[in-house]
């Protein structure tokens, strides 16, 4: 829903009306003359006030009269005006400023008021005012109640309903918005619980609801209770917001005011008396604030310096905030993480046991099953969910702690996640591939038919990789809050999306945590590359020599080599151009003895000697099927060769061209290197032909792009989001 479109009921919305009269007499009968002004204090000019004069039973008497606010601070002005009552009702309507937004509202609403003219120098007219009228009337007509009984009790009544009773000694018609006191908060906090996030209807719809109910009982339902305790909840990261909303608001008209910190006017643990939870200050005094502890761990009583309720996790609100469709939490995706009967797990956090009771904190921290001393921090809330402590826990690790085991295996939850990354992967390259054939392989390259923003493949593309993005973070997410055992694994996938997205991209949307929110600000291309750097870099030292095999299972699919690391961290290092720290690792793979050259057609992908690492085609897991190709050893020859030629050694180049094309029975000129290996990653199909070209400038004197085309290297960014198109398209 659009903000500009939500009409909102501002708890600025208060009249002014100020009398002059030598009775003294509640609700006389004898006529008057009422000298009345007043002012709407945020409605806008133009808005109209009128009054209705009441019997002392508050039945109209017939007598109406009307009034126009005409200046930005909403004055208005009846004059003189003689009334036979003193008792009259107010009715005023127009269009207002939005608090809780900060803008003037699209819709108007209307607010009534039941007063007596009587012995008052101003009167407001506001949201309290307006939730008591048909209190007041229904104590007088059915409890035999004067006017000034009714008001009284209806004041103290609705105050109670928010926790606020303590201010009903103030007459709720006195209560100002710039007054800057108690009254003024306590107004601020109970029409910005009508505001919430309400559209019009909804407004009046719950204005009639509290007014209906409150009139007849002198309480809200239990439900209507519920839903002003979730606006308390909706509220409680936007109170600043509002303040500083009004202050702006009549900074603007010329005017200083001051508000209180309106989370003391909000009954956050819903026992009757708002305010009572907080502390004067946002941080609470705690008797320590750092634990050294050591490898054996140890007890700790740490005492809270203060009589308010303080918690260890954030009190949870119901605030009607829901997460994106399709997104879950860590928590509710996974039962288990691990297969049944993996023991001896080393672990990666500081295993704490904590409890708070009354002022007192107790954290038991158990011995240290990590080699690396380690730090962790417990965190103190208060009632609103705001950090209010922190204890820095710093444990010493035992460097004798290491037990060697194989991976520990997935649960069935863990399976069904990693298979479901590996589908997505497995969409998104077979759609690149078809991409790229589709443009690589067209016969006039001097007018060639480019990418489009709005073709599905590039959409779909672009969608398969950021979700397998998202399921492999959710993965990595659940294991760091338990074993850590599979960091460097899926460190390993995430760089590879994300190699693969910027190849063809350049700069795209980086997140590492779990988001379906892909209009992100675009990271550069080379911060990419240099992020991947290190997470490959560190992943590898954890990573074991052995052949991979993405096709038997979930568990092989997540496990991967030390090789594919390499294979990746060589590519990444090209398009940055480092080629001297790319060769080492690609002749480590081709040294390494687990992939090898065989005798086939050369555009031939299958699950053999060739495939470092490969995605299914169906469901075939065979040995020798065909297979979309990602990381390929004859691609790792050509790489080495455009490495060799960089580095300066072109006759061993030469050696990985000629060895390429004996095994796949091809010829090419290698007079210009370059372009040799260039041809030759044609003529295979390599799914890195594009990555080549584009970074050794080979689109025009090569492909035969013309200067004014080469931007068609990269992908145009799919349409229907908000980031910067791709220059060119």
């Amino acid at each position: 829903m659009k903000l500009k479109k939500i009409f909102y009921l501002s708890a600025t919305f208060v009249f002014a009306l100020s009398s002059c009269n030598d009775e003294e007499t509640e609700g006389s009968v004898s006529p008057n003359v009422f000298n009345v002004k007043g002012k709407a204090e945020s409605m806008i000019r133009g808005s109209h006030v009128e009054i209705r004069t009441l019997d002392e039973s508050l039945t109209p008497t017939g007598n109406s009269y009307t009034a126009t606010i005409d200046n930005d601070f909403g004055d208005f002005n009846y004059e003189a005006l003689k009334i036979n009552n003193s008792y009259a009702k107010l009715t005023v309507g127009g269009y207002f400023f939005n608090e809780v937004h900060g803008e003037l509202s699209e819709g108007t609403i209307q607010l009534d008021a039941i007063v007596d003219l009587n012995n008052n120098n101003t009167i407001n007219i506001n949201v309290l005012t307006h939730l008591m009228s048909t209190r007041i009337r229904h104590l007088v007509t059915t409890k035999d109640q004067t006017y000034k009984q009714a008001n009284a009790q209806a004041q103290e009544e609705l105050l109670t309903q928010f926790g606020l009773q303590k201010y009903a000694s103030k007459d709720i018609s006195q209560f100002s918005i710039t007054s800057g006191d108690d009254a003024s908060g306590a107004l601020i906090a109970i029409t910005a619980l009508i505001l919430t996030d309400r559209s019009d209807a909804e407004i009046v719809e719950f204005l009639s609801i509290l007014t209906n109910e409150f009139g007849a009982e002198g309480a809200f339902s239990q439900e209507t209770k519920k839903k002003i305790q979730s606006g308390i909840g909706y509220l409680n990261e936007r109170l600043d917001r509002i303040s500083e909303n009004l202050k702006n608001r009549y900074k603007e008209l010329g005017k200083e005011i001051a508000i209180k910190d309106l989370a003391y006017y909000f009954d956050w643990d819903n026992d009757g008396i708002a305010g009572n939870e907080l502390d004067e200050s946002d941080t609470v005094t705690l008797s320590e604030n750092e634990l050294n502890v050591p490898t054996e761990g140890g007890e700790y009583a740490i005492i809270i310096k203060s009589d308010k309720s303080y918690f260890l996790n954030p009190p949870a609100f119901e605030s009607g905030d829901i997460l994106p469709e399709g997104q879950q939490t860590i928590t509710t995706y996974f039962n288990k993480l691990y297969e049944d009967g993996d023991i001896n797990i080393p672990a990666s956090f500081i295993e704490i046991d904590k409890a708070i009771n009354k002022d007192v904190i107790s954290i038991k921290i158990a011995p240290a099953q990590f080699r690396e001393d380690l730090s962790t921090t417990v965190t103190v809330y208060n009632i609103r969910g705001k950090v209010v402590a922190e204890i820095a826990v710093k444990q010493q690790g035992d460097k004798d702690y290491w037990i060697k085991h194989d991976p520990v295996k997935l649960s069935s939850d863990g399976r069904d996640i990693v298979e479901g990354c590996m589908a997505s992967m497995r969409n998104a390259i077979s759609e690149q591939l078809n991409l790229q054939t589709a443009y690589a392989y067209q016969e006039d390259f001097s007018n060639p038919v480019p990418y489009q923003a709005s073709d599905d493949r590039i959409r779909n593309t672009w969608s398969y990789y950021y979700r397998a993005i998202n399921l492999w973070i959710l993965l990595k997410e659940a294991d760091a809050d338990k074993s850590n055992c599979y960091q460097s694994f899926i460190d390993t996938h995430l760089a590879l999306a994300y190699y693969q997205l910027s190849s063809r991209w350049g700069g795209v949307p980086f997140i590492m945590s779990y988001s379906y929110d892909y209009d992100l600000p675009r990271t550069e291309e080379a911060e990419i590359l240099s992020k991947l750097e290190k997470m490959l870099v560190d992943a590898m030292t954890d990573l074991n020599e052995h052949r991979y095999d993405a096709f038997h299972d979930a568990n092989s699919m997540l496990f991967v080599s030390k090789d594919v690391a390499r294979t990746l961290l060589a590519y990444i290092f090209c398009n940055q151009k480092k080629f001297d720290k790319a060769l080492p690792l690609l002749e480590e793979v081709i040294n390494g003895g687990n992939y090898h050259l065989e005798h086939s057609q050369a555009a031939e992908y299958k699950n053999n000697s060739e495939c470092i690492l490969g995605y299914l085609i169906g469901q075939t897991i065979e040995t020798g099927e065909e297979c979309y190709p990602c990381l390929d050893y004859k691609d790792v020859i050509l790489t080495a060769a455009e490495c060799l030629y960089h580095t300066g050694n072109s006759s061993k180049a030469k050696e990985y061209i000629d060895q390429l094309c004996t095994y796949k029975d091809l010829t090419v000129d290698q007079s210009d290197i370059l372009k040799a290996i260039a041809s030759l990653h044609y003529q295979i199909k390599s799914p890195s032909y594009l990555n080549f070209i584009r970074r050794n400038q080979l689109g025009e004197t090569f492909m035969g792009l013309s200067q004014d085309n080469l931007y068609q290297l990269l992908w145009p960014i799919p349409m229907g989001g908000g980031l910067n198109q791709n220059p060119g398209y």
